[in-house]
């Protein structure tokens, strides 16, 4: 898979993720104009609503509610496109149709895919910050895989 050149989404190159070459989508560039600490909270913010929103999908499906699954879905992929990270995007995309379906099974496996994908934009966002010193709070990966 490759990835154009105007996306910051996470894709592979030979079975290798790209993420580690994330960085802000221009016009997040040009909001923070320069402003380390608004990116870090930019940052931040979405590594802690994208997760809480994550949880919530997974009680969503124990309760086979597919319309709050859909809803939170939908919620993820627009931060998620705010930010740069198109792959968590896409896979949110999927959720959503597949949701129309209301089978469980289904949404589970892109949910799992989903979650993967968010660990790799998290890790290559808080690398990208370090890499600025910039300090957001991102906690370090594997902080939900259980959940």
């Amino acid at each position: 898979m490759t990835s154009s050149p105007f996306s910051n989404g996470v894709t592979t190159h030979a079975g290798r993720s790209s993420h580690e070459a994330w960085s802000p989508p221009l016009f997040l560039l040009e909001t923070a104009s320069g402003d380390d600490c608004l990116m870090a909270d930019l940052v931040d913010a979405f590594d802690t609503d994208t997760s809480v929103r994550i949880q919530r999908v997974r009680a969503a499906l124990a309760a086979s509610d597919f319309s709050i699954i859909r809803m939170e879905a939908h919620a993820i992929r627009g931060g998620a496109r705010q930010v740069g990270a198109d792959a968590v995007a896409d896979a949110c995309q999927d959720i959503e149709s597949v949701c129309n379906l209301q089978e469980a099974l289904l949404v589970a496996a892109r949910l799992n895919r989903l979650q993967e994908l968010f660990e790799e934009i998290r890790l290559a966002m808080s690398s990208y910050c370090s890499s600025r010193s910039l300090n957001p709070s991102v906690p370090a990966l594997g902080g939900l895989a259980s959940q």
